[in-house]
């Protein structure tokens, strides 16, 4: 496929008078009247907070100092909200409490108008959809939420259930979206290479309780070169549908101490309630899209006509229309209220001064109206009384959503009508009635819902969820039989389901029906693809496009020994080449069918491998704590919990052979480490920072845990090994299937099969303040078939 012209790359660059030997840690952007802001927290003993702002989220340029004030000295992770006409920004200086400052401009000059509020360091704002405010901060137990009763006063905080990771957690903001509440957050020290994105999901509330979803971390990245990403904030793209994430990967240590940071964006997309970020990329990605209009006309910028209303009053319409979905935004103010009558409405789905839509502002009633205008006949679809006190001579911004599922209207970013019926296509503006408004950003973009989640290139390595398919029939999918009653895309035809966890699946029912994605591949190689699919449904046969060529044909067996009530399991299907850039890959029925969830690409080997002693040569970056070891003989230090990696992260499907021998007086546990990627070690961490499986021997039992930057024990089963002498330890991963054999038995100790199961990665050791625990170097071997 053709490139994409317009890119860039994580890291960004250094930026325009960014702190010195310090750089962009705890990024907050802000989008404001069709503007980006970025804030960046401030180097140790310097007064004062930068600010940047953009057009694009990609070409920053300097704001200057938005604040001087000696108390923000060292001011840590700034965030700004924008509320009735003030800017709020919070900041913990040097991490001792927070303080409120107010400004007029997003770029200062901000005041302090509190004392010392303490609440430890990273606080953010969320503003519900009935206009009440939430604060949330670091802690040492999660996230601590707190109610406020305005944008400077704040009541009492507790830990919200779900936002733990164990130990120290920072770095949050919510989002609301569809009706869900998303907090990412943080882990890990900010020196550690495992600092680590999460999000969690709340139904309820804002102060939870939150869910963790299966797909954490969604940002995460230990090597050598990128890593330490975290403490992220989300914004709205440019073209009013998609979001991105802003977060920073640590460079070093500055020579006053503190961490060198760098700023990164990625794009974020949704599955229903499950969301993941395109990335982490560190090579070159698409500039975020523009809208399909956009325009200032009290500026006179954009292309606008201007006619006198039937009735009284006047449009201001765009020249260009919106098609049948489409997310407009409208930023004004009104100057002059004439009276009880005035009325200023958000024009769109125009096709003539007789039909059009309105979202219509009643600034001396405080109440926002949705307005369908059909042959000159209006009719009042919904209404909403909006927060008091509003001064409506301020800057405020109506946004307006329009796609198969109705219209929902917003108000300074808080949902407040929603109505059933599409209003249909048609240009946008404003009617004027007697308000003598100032018209500021105006655009649309012809993408709703989330549907630009669609057309963005997938990273690779990574996930593609199946519902992201391109759209277009013929295009970016095409069935034999269409479905009327589908849970999302109902337009297209296409069969797709609401799954127990949130986020949808979609089904290719027929041979020769196909769903094509587009994708931005890091690095030329060969791709593993495994399928996340409906379990149990026998074996299924799939034929894989590159470009529109065939690539080759995948065979898939759903039916695996896993828990009869689990509804997906992952399956690896094959290989497959694929070369550095941009592509698009199509995927199609050939025989059985198939319900899918989401396909996942891992840089993989193509030929078998093998290694007498995987772990002989590991270097000192893979080798953590004390180990004794001599000859053939690997024993950690009883007194801490010590580490060592060897092999290669893109070993998938091994046989783990090593002698294990208990001494005299054996006590702890220690064991083998399989399908390890993503390690970290850092003396102030999560103590299970990797992702992958540890069999662990104790005196009494042989123990299977997954670790995930946590531990869950999968599987236990007791194990008399006799002491004293070496004792022949056999572990093999096949697929999601793990199976651990002792001794000379045929019959396994352990046999568990994960249905979302980490597919590959290294080998190593692992010593929890074990004594008297011996094993030999681990010997690899590839169960690959040439």
């Amino acid at each position: 496929m053709k490139a994409y012209e317009n890119v860039f790359s994580n890291p960004f660059p250094h930026l325009e008078e960014e702190w010195d030997d310090y750089g962009n840690g705890d990024p907050f952007v802000m989008r404001h009247n069709g503007t980006y802001y970025l804030y960046v927290s401030t180097k140790d003993f310097r007064p004062g907070i930068k600010a940047w702002q953009s057009e694009d989220l990609v070409n920053w340029s300097y704001a200057g100092l938005v604040t001087e004030d000696p108390v923000s000295t060292g001011a840590y992770a700034p965030e700004v909200v924008y509320w009735n006409g003030y800017f709020y920004l919070y900041t913990s200086p040097a991490g001792k409490g927070h303080y409120v400052y107010r400004s007029e401009s997003p770029t200062g000059p901000f005041e302090r108008i509190t004392d010392n509020l303490g609440m430890s360091i990273d606080g953010s704002v969320f503003i519900d959809d009935d206009g009440s405010w939430t604060f949330t901060h670091a802690g040492t137990e999660g996230i601590v939420g707190v109610p406020m009763d305005s944008p400077s006063t704040f009541g009492f905080g507790a830990p919200i259930a779900g936002t733990f990771l164990g130990h120290w957690t920072e770095g949050s903001m919510i989002i609301k979206r569809g009706g869900t509440y998303y907090m990412t957050f943080t882990g890990n020290h900010v020196f550690s290479k495992g600092y680590r994105i999460h999000y969690a999901i709340s139904k309820d509330s804002p102060l939870g309780p939150y869910t963790v979803p299966s797909n954490n971390p969604i940002i995460i990245s230990t090597d050598p070169s990128f890593n330490g990403l975290g403490h992220s904030s989300t914004v709205m793209g440019p073209d009013l549908d998609s979001y991105y994430i802003v977060y920073h990967n640590l460079v070093g240590r500055s020579a006053e101490g503190p961490p060198v940071r760098q700023m990164n964006i990625d794009r974020l997309v949704f599955n229903g309630d499950m969301m993941d970020a395109v990335g982490p990329t560190n090579y070159s990605q698409p500039v975020p899209s523009r809208p399909n209009f956009e325009g200032r006309p009290g500026a006179g910028q954009g292309e606008w006509e201007e006619r006198q209303a039937d009735g009284g009053g006047s449009f201001t319409l765009s020249k260009t229309a919106a098609s049948e979905r489409y997310t407009a935004e409208y930023n004004l103010r009104i100057t002059e209220t004439a009276g009880a009558d005035t009325a200023v409405g958000a024009v769109f789905a125009y096709a003539d001064d007789s039909s059009y839509h309105l979202a219509e502002l009643h600034p001396a009633e405080g109440r926002l109206t949705l307005v369908a205008v059909k042959n000159g006949e209006r009719t009042v679809k919904a209404e909403a009384a909006l927060p008091e006190a509003m001064d409506y001579s301020k800057l405020h911004a109506i946004r307006i959503e329009n796609d198969e599922h109705g219209v929902r209207a917003y108000f300074d970013g808080m949902l407040k009508l929603e109505a059933g019926e599409a209003a249909g296509p048609g240009k946008i503006g404003y009617l004027d009635q007697h308000g003598k408004p100032d018209f500021a950003y105006t655009a649309f973009s012809n993408h709703a819902g989330g549907s630009s989640d669609f057309e963005t290139p997938k990273a690779l390595p990574g996930s593609i969820e199946a519902v992201h398919y391109l759209q277009g029939e013929n295009r970016g999918f095409s069935v034999k039989e269409k479905t009327t009653d589908s849970a999302w895309r109902p337009a297209d035809g296409t069969e797709i389901r609401l799954s127990s966890d949130g986020a949808y699946s979609v089904s290719l029912n027929n041979e020769g029906d196909w769903l094509r994605y587009v994708v931005n591949v890091s690095e030329s190689g060969s791709y593993a693809l495994d399928f996340v699919t409906a379990a149990g449904t026998g074996e299924k046969k799939v034929e894989l496009l590159v470009d529109d060529r065939t690539a080759g044909t995948l065979k898939l067996n759903t039916d695996q020994p896993i828990e009869e009530d689990a509804e997906w399991v992952k399956v690896r299907a094959g290989q497959v080449e694929l070369e550095k850039g941009f592509h698009t890959i199509a995927v199609k029925a050939k025989k059985g069918g198939l319900q899918l969830k989401r396909i996942d690409f891992a840089l993989a080997l193509d030929e078998p491998f093998s290694s007498e002693h995987a772990l002989q040569d590991a270097d000192s970056e893979s080798v953590h704590g004390v180990w004794s070891i001599a000859e053939d003989s690997y024993a950690g230090w009883s007194l801490e919990d010590a580490k060592i990696y060897g092999g290669n992260e893109r070993w998938a499907d091994y046989r783990i052979e090593t002698a294990v021998t208990l001494g005299d007086n054996p006590s702890g546990a220690a064991g083998v480490l399989l399908r390890v990627t993503n390690e970290s070690n850092f003396k102030d961490q999560v103590k299970d920072s990797l992702m992958g499986y540890f069999v662990a021997v104790t005196p009494t039992r042989l123990e299977l845990y997954r670790h995930n930057y946590d531990a869950e024990l999968l599987a236990a089963e007791k194990a008399e090994l006799p002491g004293g002498e070496p004792v022949r330890l056999r572990i093999e991963a096949r697929g999601g299937l793990i199976q651990v054999f002792a001794g000379e038995e045929a019959k396994p100790v352990i046999s568990y099969y994960d249905p979302d199961a980490f597919m590959q990665g290294k080998v190593g050791l692992r010593s929890i303040y074990a004594s008297d625990i011996t094993f030999s170097d681990l010997k690899v071997t590839s169960l690959k078939q040439k």
